[in-house]
């Protein structure tokens, strides 16, 4: 007999084996338990039910000696000889063998007959299975095999609007009425009240089937009751951020070491280095960086001096002292900490031969009637940088130089760093040696009176960056579970001297919390699930009151290790199955513990697994689930489903643009992009119109990337938002309802009509460029299979909102990169209006530099006397400066006549600029010297730009302008 007859033979003939071989006796423990496997076997695979990897892995494993020794027996005539000796047949023991290869091809293939049989046999009853909550309910195909499947674990991926819910509750009628299983056995649990509050609608209150349908926390809250029935005092998520406020205004203080840790993280290393892969990374980080120092933020600088604005004759009051780059606020703030008076980038008294601007060292500091020039030299000590080109690099080493030479020249003391040297010790550590070479005294300032003087600060950014950045490390560090040695952990196997210094003053942090907590005999909402997955591991007591057969999990998505841990706690003592539902596209909570990888790779975590897909949706259209599906699929990484609907609909995507950097006359900032939405609604009302729908009824959802997105419309004077209920009102279109809400907020949801408003490509657009403390990687679970990849999955989730169309609001300039993939990729994508097709990063901020492309810095300058822009770039290679942004790459020159500058001044017709020198007066008794932009752009050698057309809006007049 073949291997495959053998496989596949017929139930009577299994049946038949076995009765044959049930009549022989033998003392022999490895006959005995071939014959055994064999029937069980057997009696499995000729069975009417589905059959789980539990109902013969335990057996098969208490016997996997005797089917080794059997196999190792069949050697020409010694199994032959074996199995007479014993009164058993080789044909009994190869069949049981051969089954034992490929039990997980026999069982899947009568797991498949056993489905596509009842899926006949039981049509009627699955037709009528949710009738009693809506006549109009028909499960689908996809969705009666997740009813009717048993494996232990099952993955269910449910695409948007695919009717996961539904499935959910036909799943628990099913498993109550053909299973018998008693709805206290089943444990139905979700991740938000709003969930659980749907889930119970349709289970218990639809169907009468009184299961327990909780949330996570709520399932930790009875599980540590049935040890404990006193009341918990639990603490909402806010006390950890109201406990370190205290920690760090009053108890800091005592602890010398932390305090001294904390001055040095404030000092060295609040700010990360901005590191970049290309410079569009780098222009991004540029824009959003702050270079203030500790001197400003602590109010040590001189608010009272005040500096003359040139051509405006007015003073103006220094704001803040905000420098150029991270490695010179580090320069800054040590001396400050060591008391050594400085000046910021002060004129020098003499200047570079060749030089039409002013040279401006970096430092200038004074100690005892001492001084000496500090320069910084944003290259390492053996001349690289991967910011510049061969070209670039060449001029910055010949400005060194020239600088070095200069104060030889003059015999002024200079010192100076690199940003990194070739000894590998720090930059500090360097300036120290200098310093007390120099003659420069050392005096520490008291730790205790900086950070007095700190936490005494309004909003000081030190305290509040570090709170909310110790808030969320602590908040997630509990999320995953870990316990207070992981903190030591980390330090031991990290090279980074801040990440080692912010893992020791986390660690303070976190025990100083869990104080609190034991104190005041609390609990909050982490340790309900963290301490109830001990519970059920360590307490027989406690495991034995609960039993579960069946756990399903809703939103699975968002899992996260804490909760996987407390499933898999209440799976050890139940040896309940598990049926995990979700949709990886939907997975947008990684910043607060969630772990796709989780779902991702859900049957390689458990060991095995069957995966099931609910393919058909019946929210979104064909043509809105073809765009959304494979733009989320150029993610590889997440799993590969193809959805399915019966609805269909033309232009499914309308993107309409408005001009951001114009403002209508009487209008403000956000006035062009409400007057979009404003469009984009008046669309909504066409459309609807035409299909003889009343527009007063639909639902129009405005999406968000962030909440203040709602403020912004309601600043445009065209809407009216309230903030508590979510409520939009259109002052030209006040019947409707509109709702607003964020992307994140909307999961979950439908409406018939979705207005993304946020479509901007900058910060705070849609995706964010916002990126986490690189500290947080030890907490967070990063995506980077794909660039911005949970952004894409909340783009996703944003698009696939809607019942009929999904409309974009985006600035022409600068709009999101979505967008444009999106336009580009799909022909039924509608632009209303026009956009800049370019992609650079460059395009994204307002202020770059004409020179450079590196974003400019706005500033007060002491040295000129003058409101600047000032280029990012290092002055060696880019020293760009203006007062005037729209006068191009007209910048501030020395003038040639006099001590003053020449500065950008408007023409007569105020159409174009030229430079004009700040000591000109009107009559003419200052300096008269001036320089055309035709002049100057010949004298530098630049491409002369056409001159900017003059717009007067309609109705300006001077008189009524004034």
């Amino acid at each position: 007999m073949s291997l495959k007859t053998r496989l596949f033979r017929k139930k009577d003939d299994s049946t038949v084996s076995v009765q044959i071989n049930n009549s022989i006796q033998s003392d022999n423990p490895s006959v005995k338990a071939i014959i055994e496997l064999n029937q069980h076997i057997s009696k499995l695979l000729s069975s009417d039910s589905y059959i789980a990897k539990s109902e013969y892995l335990k057996f098969i494993e208490a016997r996997k000696d005797a089917v080794s020794y059997f196999k190792q027996l069949n050697i020409d005539n010694i199994l032959k000889n074996f199995c007479s000796k014993n009164h058993i047949t080789t044909e009994l023991v190869l069949e049981t063998i051969d089954k034992l290869d490929n039990l997980k091809t026999l069982t899947s293939e009568h797991n498949k007959n056993f489905i596509k049989e009842k899926l006949i046999s039981e049509k009627t009853y699955l037709d009528n299975i949710l009738k009693e909550i809506d006549p109009n309910i028909m499960l689908d195909e996809d969705q009666r095999k997740v009813v009717l499947t048993d494996e232990d674990y099952c993955l269910v991926i449910a695409g948007a609007g695919a009717g996961k819910t539904t499935t959910v509750a036909a799943k628990v009628k099913y498993l109550v009425e053909k299973k018998n299983i008693k709805p206290e056995e089943i444990l139905v649990v979700s991740f938000t009240n709003k969930a659980v509050g749907e889930l119970k609608e349709r289970i218990q209150k639809q169907l009468g089937i009184d299961c327990p349908i909780t949330t996570f926390h709520s399932t930790g809250n009875a599980i540590l009751h049935k040890e404990n029935d006193d009341k918990l005092n639990i603490v909402q998520n806010e006390k950890l951020y109201f406990v370190l406020e205290d920690y760090f205004r009053d108890t800091v203080l005592q602890n010398q070491k932390l305090l001294d840790d904390l001055i040095q993280f404030f000092a060295t290393y609040f700010d990360e280095p901005i590191t970049a892969k290309d410079k569009n990374e780098l222009f991004n980080k540029l824009s959003s960086a702050n270079f203030s120092t500790m001197k400003s933020e602590v109010g040590e600088i001189n608010y009272d001096l005040e500096i003359k604005n040139s051509r405006r004759k007015e003073y103006v009051t220094i704001q803040n002292e905000v420098l150029r780059s991270y490695e010179e606020v580090q320069i800054a703030n040590f001396l400050y900490l060591n008391n050594i008076e400085y000046e910021y980038e002060p004129r020098y008294k003499y200047n570079i031969e060749g030089s039409n601007k002013p040279y401006t060292p970096d430092f200038l500091i004074h100690q005892n009637g001492k001084e000496a020039y500090i320069e910084h030299f944003g290259i390492t000590q053996s001349g690289c940088s991967n910011r510049y080109n061969k070209e670039e690099l060449e001029k910055y080493k010949k400005a060194v130089h020239d600088k070095v030479d200069l104060h030889k020249q003059h015999d002024t003391t200079l010192l100076y760093t690199f940003s990194s040297f070739i000894d590998g010790r720090p930059l500090l550590a360097h300036l120290k040696d200098q310093l007390e070479k120099a003659g420069f005294t050392l005096q520490p300032r008291d730790n205790k009176d900086v950070m007095r003087k700190i936490t005494n600060q309004d909003g000081s950014r030190y305290i509040r960056k570090l709170i909310n950045l110790v808030d969320r490390f602590i908040s997630n560090f509990k999320t995953n579970g870990y316990s207070v040695e992981q903190f030591e952990e980390w330090k031991i196997k990290s090279n980074n001297e801040r990440t080692k210094l912010f893992l020791g003053i986390c660690k303070e942090c976190y025990l100083e919390y869990e104080r609190y907590l034991q104190k005041n005999n609390a609990i909050d909402f982490s340790d309900m699930i963290n301490k109830s997955a001990k519970l059920l591991k360590e307490s027989k007591a406690v495991s034995d009151q609960i039993d579960f057969k069946y756990i399903i999990v809703d939103e699975y998505q968002d899992i996260s290790r804490q909760r996987f841990d407390l499933v898999g706690a209440l799976h050890d003592v139940t040896s309940a199955k598990i049926i995990a539902v979700g949709d990886d596209w939907q997975s947008i909570y990684a910043f607060s513990g969630s772990d796709i990888t989780l779902f991702t790779q859900f049957e390689k975590i458990m060991g095995y697994a069957e995966q099931l897909k609910i393919t058909n949706t019946y929210r979104n259209s064909q043509e809105v689930i073809d765009i959304a599906g494979n733009f989320i699929q150029k993610n590889t990484a997440q799993i590969r489903k193809e959805l399915k609907s019966p609805k269909t609909i033309k232009d499914p995507v309308i993107i309409y643009t408005y001009d951001s950097k114009t403002k209508k006359f009487g209008g403000n900032a956000n006035y062009n992009l409400a007057k979009a939405v404003e469009t984009a609604i008046g669309q909504i009302i066409e459309f609807t119109n035409k299909e003889e729908k009343d527009p007063k009824k639909q639902e129009i959802l405005l999406l968000g990337r962030f909440g203040f997105d709602g403020k912004n419309l309601e600043r445009s004077g065209l809407f009216e938002f309230k903030e508590f209920g979510s409520k939009v009102k259109s002052l030209k279109y006040p019947s409707l309802k509109i709702t607003f809400m964020t992307a994140h907020a909307s999961k979950g949801l439908g409406y018939d009509n979705v207005i993304v408003i946020n479509g901007k490509n900058e910060t705070y657009g849609f995706p964010s460029k916002i990126e986490n403390d690189p500290v947080l990687n030890f907490v967070v679970k990063r995506d980077d299979f794909i660039e911005a990849a949970e952004e894409r999955r909340l783009f996703y989730v944003a698009m696939t909102r809607t019942k009929n169309r999904v409309y974009f609001i985006a600035p022409e300039s600068n709009p999101s990169e979505f967008l444009l993939e999106i336009k580009n990729d799909y022909k039924n994508v509608i632009l209303k209006g026009k956009w800049n097709e370019e992609t650079s990063e460059a395009l994204n901020y307002k202020k770059i530099c004409p020179m450079c492309g590196y974003p400019l810095q706005k500033k007060v300058k002491n040295a000129f006397g003058l409101r600047l822009w000032i280029c990012m770039n290092d002055p060696e290679v880019c020293d760009f400066m203006t007062n005037e942004i729209a006068a191009g790459k007209l910048s501030i020159q020395k003038c040639d006549k006099c001590d003053g500058y020449l500065i950008a001044k408007p023409n007569g017709d105020r159409t174009d600029y030229f430079l004009g020198c700040t000591n000109f007066k009107t009559n003419k008794t200052g300096c008269n010297n001036t320089i055309s932009k035709i002049d100057y752009y010949k004298m530098n050698n630049l491409t002369l730009e056409p001159a900017p057309k003059k717009v007067i809006p309609k109705g300006y007049t001077p008189q009524n302008n004034n």
